[in-house]
């Protein structure tokens, strides 16, 4: 067996689990397709990849501040089992295809800023969706080449939680007398509330097509692999109202008085407030209210079009090469509703295109290794600005000792560029981010037969 044909069975799924695992939006994982090309009848990889994206702001609304990062550290799991052989071969994958998760409790009043005064306020959500899917490849030898047509189905979930802030005026609750007292006063009883949501959607299925141009002798791979769109518009499931803090009153000139210091402020006034009143206050945990109906509008998995390259240019090195588009620009806002009450997240991204270019290298009949540049342009054009130009860089090894089984290693680091979100571009605040770095680690096992 040549060095070239060990480095094209030795695949580069290292360095492209790394770099789909960052690509602007929502992406995370893509089903491993390559597990199709292996040789033997049976074949079983596990894959494992962590990601941390180090993304803060560094304003809001125009005021600087040393604010956390926003962007959760995140695992992305992965198994593929084919069995087949040169002439045609099935694969069955899970992976965990899109989600993303924001935490946003730095921020000024523990929450992103509202979209106009009184509006509520997103703290935190995050979603997931997990794709099951299976994979032929049929192909047809000649000459020294192979040619190759793929096809699948695939089923997608999807699944979501998110709590946003808000304040409940407690004012129809009171005595007619005491409303009448704070009205008088220009002043409210209020209650800071969070409203939790809780959805999901079935699985919805789509397809993948694809084809391939082997020359397994200089360890030449084109392929070319299109995933369908799938939208989720079946997104339901329930809320609850709960109290986030103690009751305050709010005065007409914007000032915010403990219950304590607004008895006694009322109490100069002539005004007494019964301790009973008080006792029967919310307290900061109180659930409010459950099970309340809960949707969201429709999300999009996009479509996207992967296409690799990789082919042997001297004995034991290989060229590695890939381009990926993905439909970014059909998500355009994310609304949850409990209860008739919404909450928005705007995105209204572009288009997404990733680029790598890799060198691989065999070192030895048991070693070999890799290295590549990437490019991800930013999707993100002012409605939001998490998901800027990215540049990366990454690398990986292989460790075999048997015909039967391989260990791969991999790591990335990559360099987002700043930008910024505004109002007039369809944000609901004002925000910039700096220049920020994206680490990821990956391992997986694979066991040939």
């Amino acid at each position: 067996m040549t060095i070239a044909r060990q480095l094209m069975i030795a695949s580069t799924a290292l360095l492209s689990t790394l770099s789909l695992a960052h690509a602007g939006g929502f992406q995370r994982g893509t089903a491993d397709t390559d597990v199709l090309y292996e040789p033997g009848t049976f074949t079983n990889r596990l894959s494992f990849t962590y990601v941390s994206p180090q993304r803060a702001f560094e304003t809001v609304n125009g005021v600087s501040g040393n604010y956390d990062t926003y962007t959760g550290s995140y695992q992305i799991p992965s198994a593929a089992i084919k069995f087949g052989n040169d002439t045609a071969a099935c694969a069955g994958n899970y992976v965990e295809a899109f989600a993303a998760e924001g935490d946003y409790r730095s921020l000024p009043g523990g929450a992103q800023p509202a979209q106009f005064p009184g509006g509520s306020r997103v703290r935190d959500l995050e979603f997931q969706s997990n794709e099951w899917s299976a994979t032929c490849r049929v192909s047809y030898t000649q000459n020294g080449m192979r040619f190759s047509l793929l096809g699948g189905l695939f089923a997608e979930d999807f699944n979501f939680e998110g709590t946003s802030l808000a304040t409940r005026d407690l004012g129809a609750t009171l005595p007619a007398s005491l409303r009448a007292t704070l009205g008088g006063l220009g002043a409210s009883l209020l209650l800071p509330v969070g409203l939790t949501a809780e959805t999901e959607g079935s699985y919805k299925t789509g397809y993948r097509i694809g084809a391939a141009f082997e020359i397994p002798e200089i360890a030449l791979r084109a392929q070319v692999l299109y995933r369908s769109e799938v939208k989720h518009d079946d997104i339901t499931g329930t809320g609850a109202l709960a109290a986030t803090g103690d009751a305050f009153v709010r005065l007409a000139d914007g000032r915010q008085l403990s219950i304590p210091t607004a008895a006694a402020f009322l109490a100069q006034r002539g005004v007494n407030i019964p301790a009973s009143l008080v006792g029967a206050l919310p307290a900061n945990g109180a659930v409010l209210a459950g099970g309340l109906p809960a949707f969201q509008n429709t999300a999009t998995s996009p479509q996207s079009l992967y296409v690799n390259f990789q082919t042997g240019i001297a004995e034991g090195t290989l060229l590695l090469g890939s381009f990926r588009w993905t439909d970014w620009s059909t998500n355009k806002a994310v609304i949850t509703t409990v209860a008739g009450n919404s909450s928005i997240s705007p995105y209204n991204w572009d288009d997404g295109y990733t680029v790598t270019l890799g060198v691989g290298r065999a070192f030895n009949e048991n070693v070999s290794g890799s290295v590549s540049i990437g490019y991800d342009s930013g999707v993100s054009r002012g409605s939001e600005t998490t998901y800027t130009d990215l540049y990366t860089l990454s690398g990986g090894i292989a460790l075999k000792n048997t015909d039967w089984a391989e260990l791969r290693f991999g790591g990335l680091i990559g360099y987002w560029t700043s930008g910024s979100q505004s109002v007039s571009r369809g944000a609901i605040f004002n925000g910039t981010v700096g220049d920020d770095w994206v680490y990821a680690a990956n391992a997986s096992l694979k066991l040939n037969f």
